[in-house]
């Protein structure tokens, strides 16, 4: 019997009493959290910290829990002779509330007799189902907020190889084409400069792999001669460019191709808070198996001037602007060569039918 059968069988044997079913959710839930420290793009902007019941208070809107947050207030100081006196100024410090929501994998079932037939260990198949779908729902909901984020600030910034005179840069060189460029070196700065100039410099940069991999065609001009030779070889191995933290993605159905985003330290962009860790709750009823996790977050951007975005493309053909926030339901496809997304689950070559 192979390892993964071997983990699966006793995996399934737990559950046979209350004990074995407490250990292997504790187990799972470890797993669990584990992973969504090392896959989701948002923890890694904003740093999650816990919170408990006693630091939240019961929103007037809703009948949901929230966190009251403090904006820190504006000052100045003032030069005057030895008898001038300063203005006196009220303090008053602005707040805002972020509210928690739960995050829920679906409720996953298998019977006993098939789970050992996997020829993977179970720890595979939460990994793949319930962690997955976690972080892709906790990064959704963080680059739709950032996203408003940018709407409402306008700090947005075009690429060298895009422009708003859709006429004379389209794709077929024909008016009223949109066209997408490749990231240059000069659009980083470009970011960089758009929030250094605010008196917020840009600490990191989030972007999906493929325009990643624009890095790669860069030049020795680019990169001098000794990073060069690196990249030829290796690739781009650094975790930061110019002096900039790069946390990269490879979830195209999220972040879309062609947008880029630079944030401040998390000290000067807002909050993750996490009420209730991750969850992992198992059973087994007769010969059927089911398990779940779910969490309970809460997001806010206290300052949404500390966000901006470069964007790689041109505006639509109807000169509106490009919206590059899917829809919560459309994420979680397989992607296509075409670039549409789908569940391909069952397309196999060759297809066999199951009985």
């Amino acid at each position: 019997m192979s390892e993964a059968s071997t983990i699966n069988t006793i995996f399934s044997a737990h559950l046979d009493s209350p004990e074995g079913k407490e250990k292997l959710a504790a187990v799972a839930q470890s797993y669990v959290r584990d992973k969504l420290r090392e896959s989701s793009f948002a923890r890694k902007i904003l740093p999650p910290q816990m919170v408990t019941k006693a630091d939240l208070q019961v929103s007037v809107n809703h009948d949901t829990l929230v966190y009251i947050d403090e904006i820190e207030p504006n000052s100045r100081a003032v030069s005057m002779t030895f008898r001038g006196q300063p203005t006196a100024r009220y303090i008053s410090g602005p707040r805002y509330e972020i509210p928690f929501f739960t995050v829920s994998s679906e409720k996953f079932e298998k019977t006993e007799q098939e789970l050992m037939a996997y020829r993977m260990p179970i720890t595979k198949i939460i990994e793949d189902n319930a962690v997955k779908d976690l972080q892709e729902i906790e990064d959704h909901r963080f680059l739709s907020y950032v996203h408003d984020a940018v709407a409402k600030t306008g700090l947005r910034v075009q690429g060298e190889q895009a422009t708003d005179d859709i006429a004379a840069n389209g794709a077929s060189g024909s008016a009223g084409t949109d066209f997408e460029g490749t990231l240059q070196r000069g659009d980083l700065v470009k970011l960089y400069k758009k929030l250094d100039s605010t008196r917020r410099r840009c600490a990191k940069i989030l972007m999906n792999e493929e325009n990643w991999d624009d890095c790669l065609a860069w030049t020795i001009e680019d990169f001098g001669d000794t990073v060069q030779g690196k990249v030829a070889i290796d690739g781009y191995t650094y975790d930061k460019i110019m002096g900039r933290m790069v946390v990269r993605t490879i979830k195209t159905d999220i972040l879309p191709t062609g947008n880029i985003y630079g944030f401040t330290s998390p000290e000067f962009l807002g909050k993750f808070l996490i009420l209730n860790n991750t969850k992992f709750y198992i059973d087994k009823v007769a010969n059927m198996i089911s398990f779940q996790c779910w969490e309970d977050i809460g997001m806010g951007l206290g300052n949404i001037q500390s966000i901006a975005r470069l964007e790689l493309y041109n505006k639509h053909n109807d000169g509106s602007a490009y919206d590059p926030m899917p829809a919560e339901s459309a994420i979680g496809g397989k992607g296509s060569s075409d670039g549409s997304y789908y569940d391909i689950e069952g397309i196999t070559y060759p297809e066999v039918a199951t009985y």
